[in-house]
C-alpha cells in the first residue's frame, strides 16, 4: 500500500488586511482584504499555479509566506512544521529552504554590487567559509543557470533582463532551498527570452528536486509548467484543480473569462456572455457576483466555500454548490 507523501506547504484560512489612510492627516478610513480565507497546498517536487488579474493579491500570499508581511489570522505550515507565529529568529534559519525569485531582475539585485557579491551573500549562509570555495560555489550556479563564469565579476547593468534573471535564480538557489516562490519571474523580460527562463525552472525542477509556487497572470505559461492550479479573484481562491482539469474543464465564471482572453481559446464563445450589463445584476455575497451572467437570486446572501465538483477539483460558486445538492 502507497503511502501519500505529505504537502512540503501548507496555507489553511490565511488573511491579511492593509489599512486605508486618507486626507491631509493621513487618517485611517477604513481597511482592505488584500487575502481573505486563502487555502492552498504545494506537493514536493511539484509546481503550484496561482493566477488571478493584478492586484487579486498573489504576491501578497507569497509576501505572507516568506513572512515579510505579518498574517492577520491563518496558519503557514512548512515541511510539516508550523511557521506562522515564528518571530524573526527563529525564522531566520528557514529563509535558506524558502527563496523567492522577484517580477524585475533589475530592482531585486543592487546595482553596486557584483554578480559574485551578491550570490556569494548566499553561500556564506550556505556554510561555505572558503574564499576558493565559495568562488567554485558561485561559478557552479552560474554555469546551472546558463551564465558564463566571466560574468561573475559584472555588475548588473552590464546584462540584458533575461541574464539579470538568470543571476537572481542563481541567487535564490545559493542557499539550496526546498521551495522557490516565483512572482511573476518572466513577466517584465521579452517574450524571446521568456521561454528560455521556463525551461530553465523546469529543467532546475527536475535535476535539483524543487518545489514551486508560480504566481502568473499568464495561462499558457501556467498551463505548460504547473502540476496543479489555483484561481484568485479579489483575496479569495475561486477554483482549484490539477492543471489538466482547470483547462480542459474549467468551472468557474472567472476562470472562463480569464481562458476567453488567451488568443484562439476554446472557451470564448463560451464566455462571450460575461459583457452582460453589470446593472441587471443583483448584489451578491460572491465577489465575482456583479460580472457574472449567471448571478441570480439565489447566489444573495450565501457564505461561499470552496466544493469539490469532481476528484481534486474545488469551485466556490454557489450555482455549483445547488447543482451538487
Amino acid at each position: 500500500m502507497s503511502v501519500e507523501t505529505p504537502p512540503i506547504l501548507q496555507v489553511q484560512e490565511l488573511k491579511k488586511s492593509f489599512a486605508v489612510h486618507r486626507g491631509f492627516l493621513q487618517r485611517k478610513g477604513g481597511s482592505i482584504q488584500a487575502v481573505d480565507g486563502v487555502d492552498l497546498e504545494i506537493q514536493p517536487h511539484q509546481t503550484l499555479g496561482l493566477v488571478g488579474e493584478s492586484g487579486c493579491g498573489k504576491s501578497t500570499v507569497a509576501r505572507l509566506i516568506l513572512r515579510l508581511l505579518p498574517p492577520d489570522s491563518g496558519r503557514i505550515i512548512f515541511e510539516g512544521s508550523e511557521i506562522t507565529d515564528l518571530d524573526e529568529q527563529a525564522f531566520k534559519p528557514l529563509r535558506k529552504r524558502i527563496q523567492m525569485i522577484f517580477q524585475d531582475p533589475y530592482s531585486s539585485l543592487n546595482p553596486r554590487m557584483t554578480v559574485a557579491q551578491s550570490i556569494g551573500e548566499g553561500v556564506r549562509m550556505a556554510g561555505i567559509r572558503s574564499k576558493a570555495d565559495q568562488r567554485r560555489r558561485i561559478e557552479q550556479l552560474l554555469d546551472m543557470v546558463g551564465m558564463p563564469k566571466a560574468s561573475a565579476d559584472r555588475y548588473p547593468h552590464e546584462f540584458s533582463g533575461g541574464q539579470r534573471q538568470r543571476v537572481g535564480i542563481a541567487r535564490a538557489l545559493s542557499v539550496s532551498p526546498r521551495l522557490i516562490l516565483c512572482d511573476e519571474p518572466i513577466s517584465a523580460l521579452d517574450v524571446s527570452i521568456q521561454a528560455q527562463i521556463i525551461n530553465l525552472l523546469k529543467d532546475l525542477q527536475q535535476e535539483l528536486g524543487l518545489s514551486y509556487l508560480f504566481i502568473s497572470h499568464d495561462l499558457n505559461v501556467v498551463s505548460y509548467i504547473c502540476d496543479h492550479v489555483c484561481v484568485m479573484y479579489r483575496g479569495q481562491i475561486m477554483e482549484a484543480a490539477p492543471a489538466g482539469a482547470l483547462f480542459d474543464s474549467p468551472c468557474h465564471p472567472y476562470t472562463l473569462k480569464l481562458l476567453a482572453a488567451i488568443p484562439g481559446s476554446k472557451t470564448s464563445e463560451k464566455s462571450k456572455s460575461l459583457a452582460t450589463d453589470r446593472s441587471s445584476i443583483a448584489a451578491t455575497a460572491c465577489r465575482f457576483g456583479e460580472q457574472c451572467p449567471d448571478a441570480t437570486a439565489a447566489c444573495q446572501g450565501q457564505i461561499l466555500g470552496l466544493r469539490e465538483v469532481a476528484p481534486g477539483h474545488f469551485v466556490r460558486c454557489c450555482l455549483k454548490n445547488e447543482a451538487l445538492k
